[in-house]
């Protein structure tokens, strides 16, 4: 069972959902970065209203959260963004058919039917399977693993994961964050493979093909809400 709110705060709308959990014994508040809202977890012998009271009672924090996202980064015409380390602008134009060429740091997107944000994702799918798999191809061989392949992921709760069949799992807007962190993101999921925990052996695998690994950590928990940030719609 769940219900929607929208409390007022600060002259903002602030969007709810309270959920009743029969495995909870506790209340719990999270921050749902994908729809922008908070996500209360609740008891399931307890009321509704009583989780609203507790969400009242934090929400100057989930206040906080939410506008650390906002404004919104949203796929445009004229937009310019850091894409694979280049600075670039989109460009969407009229035309007779769906294409997508980069011209002079220009990325120009042509549709026929108003599809321009749907052929710039499939294009920026595109051009980080296209590096992540050269480059996963060499950090394997060197590892001598046998990874099965690369798919991409639109999460809002990790970077980067992989499995026991050897697929490894990349977020999409690492394509927006510099070549080294997404480089640092394919090092750290195939070095799982060999090592399925964090421990000191993890690590010194990690730095043997990746030495600055933490400044690229560093980098990811300064700037993971900017990369939220970015949507297609």
């Amino acid at each position: 069972m769940q219900k929607k709110y929208i409390i007022s705060y600060k002259k903002q709308s602030i969007q709810l959902l309270i959920k009743k959990n029969k495995l909870s014994r506790n209340y719990k508040l999270t921050f749902d970065k994908k729809n922008i809202r908070g996500l209360v977890s609740i008891p399931y012998y307890v009321t509704f209203k009583s989780g609203l009271d507790f969400a009242n009672e934090y929400i100057e924090w989930l206040y906080k959260e939410i506008n650390k996202i906002l404004p919104l980064v949203l796929i445009r015409h004229n937009l310019s963004l850091v894409i694979m380390d280049k600075t670039m602008k989109i460009n969407f134009e009229e035309g007779k058919c769906n294409k997508i060429f980069v011209k002079n740091n220009n990325i120009i997107i042509i549709s026929r039917n108003n599809s321009h944000k749907n052929i710039f994702k499939k294009w920026i799918i595109n051009e980080i399977l296209l590096h992540s798999r050269q480059y996963a191809d060499t950090v394997s061989k060197l590892l001598k693993l046998n990874i099965e392949g690369i798919k991409i992921s639109n999460s809002f709760n990790y970077w980067g994961s992989c499995n026991t069949a050897g697929v490894i799992h990349l977020n999409w807007r690492l394509a927006f964050a510099p070549t080294k962190v997404l480089e640092y993101i394919i090092v750290h999921e195939l070095c799982h493979l060999k090592e399925f925990n964090h421990t000191k052996n993890f690590w010194k695998l990690v730095k043997k093909f990746c030495p600055d690994y933490n400044n690229q950590i560093t980098w990811l928990k300064k700037h993971d809400t900017y990369l939220y940030r970015i949507r297609l719609n």
